[in-house]
């Protein structure tokens, strides 16, 4: 997959510039035109792999404006150096530079994706591999629902764009969502993904997107939704429903570190990898939609060392997720480590390492500011402790049980000799809060499942955001400043640019308290 990331980053110009020439000019092009481009299956996959390219900006170093702070912040399993505003939530509003780039970032993969849907239905006569019709369709769904998802996460509302934008004119302003509409429309994309789908990729192109990885992300859609509609027995159903269509081919790996190490990456546990690549035109200090040049293609880490090209911010364990550890949990060691460099002397002397620690990670191109070490934006074990509560929440407590044991028998397991540890003990009863310390525990850091699940538990009614205070969010008693209110930081703000931009987001309002 990460070769096909590189061959297909030429296909990114294409997207960019469709429907930015004019017919009209006289002018010899100098570039190829949309017209004539799509006439080819090769062609064709170079416009797919445009889109999974545009994931880059959401974990790369984005020329020195890395946006994941956003979402490595908020909730309680880490915390920064420096106040800032996705941490502490003081002064958090629309007019924060992160916002407007993941906004956008979301919605160029969704008109990528709508671009090539259209694409696709245009131009089927020219395949010739057996089932990549669909396969790619099911890409394009998958990918889009996937943002639909992360839209609905950060902001509860926004637009929801099914077909290409090419112009000016009414389409381009779209009103926001109501309701659940995002959440049902990326179930309603996953779902059409899950049919079409290949079971597993050629071994060059490995990292693609997979039957499983939809299924796993509607387990995660539906559970969301049931959370949100105090705890609709029905989506846990479905939940569980999609949870058991997952290949038996996909296994937790033997060791936990296996999943934030580059030497184990797309392994049976993974379901949906950021393909952090490298080139030797890569240059993390120029963006990627510059032309036929190549800027960011890896993940970005260094909020987790002291290093310059953190910006001053760095991003430690809290206290709350170290004490959350049985001192004899090898996940622990994993995690996070004691170091006696005094630029870690503000969370106690703790280092956060779970995509650093020892060989696991690489940095390479200019600088040695990115790595090949793949974000893991979905694995398996995430998807199990997820069905745990929705077989707790269904009377199904004896299965909940079970795959909440399955996580904590590997996490003995995973020792560096090999000796098995006596903790985490197997349960022998299960509650609501066993599966919610689990999922701190083994998600810790994550692509921003700590904050999701915060959320949505307060919907539910599993926990009270209302009552947290600094300290329950893991922050120091002396820290300041620290400004949440649950009536208005379950939701960020709606970008001031999408609402300067867009009338008909304007005259929906901004999320309420900003």
């Amino acid at each position: 997959m990460k070769r096909f990331l590189i061959y297909i980053f030429s296909g990114i110009l294409l997207l960019v510039l469709a429907d930015s020439c004019n017919k009209a000019l006289e002018v010899k092009p100098t570039h190829e035109l949309e017209d004539g481009y799509f006439n080819t299956e090769d062609h064709i996959q170079r416009g797919i792999g445009a889109v999974y390219a545009k994931l880059t900006d959401l974990y790369t170093y984005n020329n020195n404006a890395p946006d994941e702070r956003m979402w490595l912040l908020p909730g309680d399993d880490l915390f920064s150096n420096n106040p800032y505003s996705f941490d502490n939530f003081s002064g958090l509003n629309g007019s924060a530079g992160e916002l407007a780039y993941v906004w956008q970032a979301l919605y160029q993969v969704v008109n990528r994706a709508n671009t090539m849907l259209e694409k696709i239905n245009e131009n089927q006569s020219v395949y010739t591999t057996p089932g990549l019709l669909n396969y790619n369709k099911g890409e394009m769904l998958f990918l889009r629902g996937w943002a639909f998802y992360k839209l609905w996460s950060w902001w509860g509302k926004a637009p929801v764009v099914t077909s290409r934008i090419v112009g000016l004119g009414d389409h381009l302003y779209s009103p926001p969502s109501e309701g659940h509409e995002l959440l049902d429309t990326a179930v309603a994309d996953l779902s059409t993904a899950s049919g079409l789908l290949p079971a597993a990729w050629p071994a060059d192109q490995t990292g693609r997107v997979t039957k499983d990885a939809a299924w796993g992300m509607l387990v995660k859609c539906y559970v969301t939704l049931a959370d949100y509609d105090h705890q609709n027995a029905d989506d846990y159903q479905k939940a569980l429903e999609a949870f058991g269509a997952i290949s038996s081919s996909r296994k937790l790996v033997g060791q936990y570190g296996e999943n934030f190490d580059y030497r184990f990456e797309n392994n049976t546990e993974s379901l949906f990898e950021f393909q952090a690549s490298e080139s030797a035109q890569e240059n993390p200090f120029l963006g990627n939609d510059f032309g036929e040049g190549t800027g960011s293609m890896g993940a970005f880490y260094q909020f987790f060392e002291n290093s310059w090209t953190n910006l001053g911010t760095l991003i430690g364990p809290t206290q709350k997720l170290v004490d959350a550890f049985d001192p004899l949990d090898p996940r622990k060691n994993e995690t996070f480590q004691n170091t006696t460099d005094p630029a870690w002397s503000f969370d106690g002397g703790y280092k956060f390492v779970k995509y650093i620690n020892g060989d696991r990670n690489k940095y390479v191109g200019i600088a040695a500011i990115n790595s090949i070490n793949n974000y893991r934006i979905l694995r398996l074990a995430d998807v199990k402790l997820l069905a745990a509560e929705a077989f707790l929440q269904t009377g199904q407590t004896a299965n909940a049980l079970t795959e909440v044991n399955d996580i904590r028998s590997r996490a003995r397991k995973s020792t560096p000799d090999g000796v098995a540890s006596t903790q985490p003990a197997a349960l022998s009863l299960v509650t609501m809060q066993d599966i919610m310390h689990e999922r701190f525990v083994e998600l810790a850091g994550e692509a921003n499942i700590r904050w999701d699940d915060l959320r949505r538990w307060n919907a539910a009614g599993f926990v009270d955001l209302a009552s947290w205070t600094k300290e329950d969010f893991g922050f120091p008693p002396t820290y300041s400043p620290f400004k949440f209110d649950a009536k208005v930081h379950v939701l960020m703000p709606i970008p001031t640019s999408e609402m300067d931009a867009n009338p008909k987001m304007l005259a929906g309002g901004q999320n309420p308290g900003y």
